[in-house]
């Protein structure tokens, strides 16, 4: 049992100790110890032992109502938290069903008629195929929650480097893109970044998703700007642009799901990036923070715990 798991127990027994203290130096005659004479004989010592004991009790009994009210408070809350998990699961999974199967059959149609003679440059079919792409990664996005909704994670050790060029290849693949400029910078001094605790699949999904969003409001011509340096024994990663920026009024709805900024409703996404990058680096037992100033640009920092102090 932790330390401060005995102070409660030591302050119920604390009455009792100073009531037997002072009982002892009335017996020995440090203390002048009277008689009281009434119905029921006790010297001074007697009293101040009953009265310790008394305190004592009283004090125990309060201190453990009040550890059996959180105690059950807690369980309360856990018991809330195991129903609204399961029910977001089942909710995700729906979701995740109903979505998919018309989106198949948009997606053959929308194939089938842009390989009818005079339909494939179509203006108004390239825009169904891009909503059809942003459900798409809506549900592909759904599903990945749902998924880690219901499993754990593979923890090891995972040098963030090469999982940061991963992510930048994924998010950075697309030819729109392709004019963004991007610095990844991974400390090397004083000493090279030692490897995260964590699992690696999940940390390349994190970041892509971190990465995706930066390169989809960052402008043509914008820069991004991804680094990652040691502190207080963990990984700090910061994903910066110079883009849109983020409203002051909508930064603390960030991490809910679907939602969107007002000046990113036009551009494609799901709404569910950071979110799923929020749960994500809570299964890791991190951090995530969202800074950022409108028409100038946003920073995404992570703190990841690492896979252990590597200095010698």
């Amino acid at each position: 049992m932790k330390a401060r798991a005995w102070l409660p127990l030591a302050a119920a027994g604390l009455p009792l100790v100073l009531g037997l203290a002072a009982s002892g130096l009335l017996q020995a005659g440090v203390l002048p110890n009277f008689v009281f004479v009434g119905r029921y004989h006790a010297d001074l010592a007697a009293l101040a032992s009953l009265a310790g004991l008394t305190l004592s009790l009283l004090l125990g009994a309060v201190i453990g109502v009040r550890g059996w009210a959180g105690w059950q408070l807690a369980r309360a809350r856990a018991a809330e938290q195991q129903t609204e998990a399961a029910a977001r699961r089942r909710f995700l999974q729906r979701l995740d069903h109903e979505l998919k199967n018309p989106l198949t059959v948009i997606r053959l149609g929308l194939t089938n008629l842009q390989q009818q003679p005079g339909l494939g440059q179509d203006p108004s079919l390239a825009r169904i195929g891009q909503q059809a792409q942003r459900l798409q990664k809506l549900v592909k996005d759904l599903r990945a929650l749902g998924e880690l909704e219901e499993h754990g994670l593979e923890r090891g050790a995972v040098p963030l480097a090469g999982v940061l060029d991963e992510a930048v290849a994924l998010a950075h693949s697309a030819p729109e893109r392709a004019d963004r400029v991007v610095n990844v910078d991974v400390q090397q001094v004083p000493w090279p970044l030692p490897p995260m605790l964590g699992d690696r699949d999940l940390l390349v999904v994190l970041f892509s998703n971190l990465m995706d969003n930066a390169f989809k409001f960052t402008p043509a011509g914008g820069r991004v700007a991804v680094r990652a340096t040691e502190d207080s024994r963990q990984a700090l990663i910061e994903v910066a642009d110079n883009g849109l920026g983020i409203p002051a009024a909508d930064l603390d709805h960030v991490y809910e799901e679907l939602y969107r900024a007002d000046n990113a409703r036009e551009i494609p996404g799901s709404g569910l990036g950071l979110a799923l990058a929020q749960r994500i680096v809570a299964l890791h037992h991190g951090a995530i923070a969202v800074r950022s100033r409108q028409g100038q640009g946003t920073v995404v920092s992570v703190r990841l715990p690492l896979a252990g102090d590597q200095r010698a």
